[in-house]
């Protein structure tokens, strides 16, 4: 059973690898195989005493077992399921094995087996019997975190069915998106750490932790000190043998969760006041009432003020509060990518839109003016938050500029990326597990972070001419600039969206019902997905390049330019401020040019792919 279970995940993994996932599968292995090595290199570095590096290990282990536990609330429930075998004759027992060494089958498995041979490699730092040691303890690591991954996707599974799991699993896809964009730049402190050693207690801490127990194993092992050596490896067998029987039981469908909504009457949910005098009042009314009962949605709700506060929080730790007042921006154009694919959300519900004829612009106009109230006061509350915290009254215009900017153009681009880069998923009464479950959304998340931004630099550079001819009046004139352009992106690109609603509607339901691999573009028209005519390494190219000009453009270039310009310099993780002051500005033009540059040639994929695609 078990080798049945293995090879079809092994399947499974081949169709990942020559499939349309091609791309993500490779970039993520890229990208986790770097990620490895740095574990590996850490292994190896100098320090007074082995006992600092043996904490790093922990600390680096914890995080990547903590990246197999809360995998599931991003990525969703495995291939290989139990509920897809509820109906054979197959003994609990031997299903829970045969779908364990089918978790072990995976590109993450892989990679994370690199990563924890850092452990090897600490271990034949010491000595050949800590390198003896450090084998089985590597593979039981390796063991616990699958184990756990597997535990903790039951888990969430459930909750996710429930408001409680979807508040729950939007701050842990929060968190983890702060982790992955600021949490690397811990290790700028990385040279004070080896000199003096982690703190004591966080020390203990760390050690402490099951994540931690297989460094504590090979280190006492070099010392000679056999009891501390088997204590650790004991625990690394007991624990995974727990769990093994917790995940045994669990197996089956899950009966801890409860429906997400109870039934109402008809006369409770029904709009009043001025929602029932009008369409886009209905269709406002319904939006509103999705954002606090589907899970989905209240994830699209939750992520962005967490992601914001988060991110504002890291640069703390350094002593910098200059990215606070711009928590609210930043919440704005978050809330702006959570509901990227805001049509696709609902599903073949559409065909009720296009039933009733001449209601498209009461949809679009309903839907903006929902996510307007929905995600405006969080953002306006932040913004004052973190003016009143910061203390830094040259970065208030800034930050009220791009705040006002971004929620009118966020509420202008999600009815129109969400029609024009509509990505199919299932029907909102499909069980939904986690994010991933319902449809791969990054291209669109991506798409519109970058088009938010657009919309919000036109008031951006007035206040910029303002700070640089020292004229406090055209500094704050960005304000009610950004009110205007907010304003204007709102009602032409909301007219955009509702035309473009009314042009594409039919073709937009028939993709959500067959799904995007069936779809078939017309003669003449660019396809559905122009990446699809895309060979497996120009997609590669396609996306590496997009991600490379957003972070040198944005991160790396045009934050720095504006806080040399303000005067208030924190070098933090950006590169040109960590130069020598002749080198500065050169780094910042160069981070320009590759931001540029990167964006070029992900321009040039992308009009070759389209132009092909309209040639055929």
């Amino acid at each position: 059973m078990a080798l049945a279970l293995i090879q079809m995940k092994f399947a499974v993994l081949r169709r990942d690898l020559s499939g349309p996932r091609a791309t993500w599968v490779f970039s993520g292995a890229v990208a986790g195989l770097a990620m490895a090595a740095s574990t590996i290199a850490m292994a190896t570095v100098d320090a007074p005493d082995l006992g600092t590096v043996r904490d790093l290990l922990a600390v680096l282990f914890a995080l990547w077992t903590l990246g197999w536990m809360l995998g599931p609330v991003a990525t969703g429930q495995p291939v290989l399921r139990a509920e897809q075998f509820a109906l054979q004759p197959i003994p609990r027992r031997r299903l829970a094995l045969g779908l364990l060494g089918a978790g072990f089958v995976a590109v993450t498995a892989v990679v994370s087996l690199v990563a924890f041979a850092a452990l090897l490699v600490f271990g034949l730092r010491l000595g050949t019997v800590p390198a003896l040691v450090s084998v089985p303890a590597l593979l039981l690591q390796l063991t616990l975190a699958v184990l756990l991954s597997r535990l903790m996707g039951r888990l969430f599974g459930a909750l996710a069915r429930s408001r409680v799991g979807a508040v729950l699993g939007a701050v842990l896809t929060a968190t983890m998106l702060v982790v992955a964009s600021s949490g690397w730049i811990v290790f700028s402190a990385l040279d004070a750490v080896l000199r003096t050693g982690f703190s004591p207690v966080f020390s203990t801490v760390v050690r402490a932790l099951p994540s931690g127990w297989g460094a504590v194993a090979v280190e006492a092992s070099a010392r000679q000190d056999w009891l501390m050596t088997g204590l650790p490896l004991a625990g690394l067998v007991l624990l995974p043998a727990v769990l093994w029987v917790a995940w045994n039981r669990s197996l089956g469908p899950a009966r801890w969760s409860r429906p997400t909504v109870r039934g109402s009457s008809a006369d409770r949910a029904a709009p009043r006041g001025r929602a029932s005098l009008s369409p886009t009042g209905a269709v406002y009314a319904k939006e509103l009432r999705t954002y606090a009962r589907d899970p989905q949605r209240l994830q699209s709700l939750i992520v962005p003020p967490v992601f914001a506060v988060l991110s504002a929080l890291v640069p703390l730790a350094f002593g910098s509060t200059v990215f606070l007042p711009f928590m609210g921006a930043l919440t704005a154009l978050m809330g702006a990518a959570t509901c990227a694919n805001l049509y696709g959300q609902d599903g073949t519900a559409l065909w009720l839109t296009l039933q009733t004829p001449g209601s498209e612009r009461a949809d679009v106009r309903g839907r903006q003016l929902a996510w307007i109230v929905v995600f405006a006061p969080l953002s306006l509350l932040l913004t004052a938050a973190g003016i009143a915290v910061a203390g830094q009254p040259d970065l208030n215009p800034w930050a009220l500029t791009a705040t006002f900017a971004l929620l009118g153009g966020g509420a202008g681009m999600v009815p129109l990326v969400g029609i024009a880069q509509l990505t199919p998923g299932p029907d909102p009464r499909a069980a939904k597990n986690a994010a991933a479950d319902h449809s791969d959304v990054a291209g669109q998340a991506f798409s519109m972070l970058f088009l938010a931004l657009t919309t919000a630099v036109p008031a951006l550079c007035v206040t910029l001419a303002g700070h640089l001819l020292h004229n406090p009046s055209l500094l704050w004139a960005g304000v009610p600039v950004g009110v205007v352009t907010g304003w204007v992106a709102y009602a032409m690109l909301g007219q955009a969206a509702h035309r473009n609603l009314r042009k594409r509607g039919p073709e937009l339901l028939f993709l959500m019902r067959t799904g995007k691999q069936q779809q078939q573009p017309k003669p003449g028209q660019a396809g559905a997905s122009f990446s699809k005519t895309l060979p497996v390494h120009r997609q590669c190219l396609l996306w590496i390049s997009f991600l490379a000009g957003c972070i040198a453009l944005f991160p790396q270039a045009l934050v720095p330019t504006l806080m040399k310009l303000s005067g208030h310099v924190e070098p933090l993780w950006f590169l040109a401020l960590h130069m020598r002051p002749e080198w500065q500005w050169p780094t910042v033009f160069l981070m320009y040019t590759i931001g540029v540059l990167a964006f070029t040639v992900a321009a040039r994929i992308a009009f070759i792919a389209i132009k092909a695609a309209r040639a055929a």
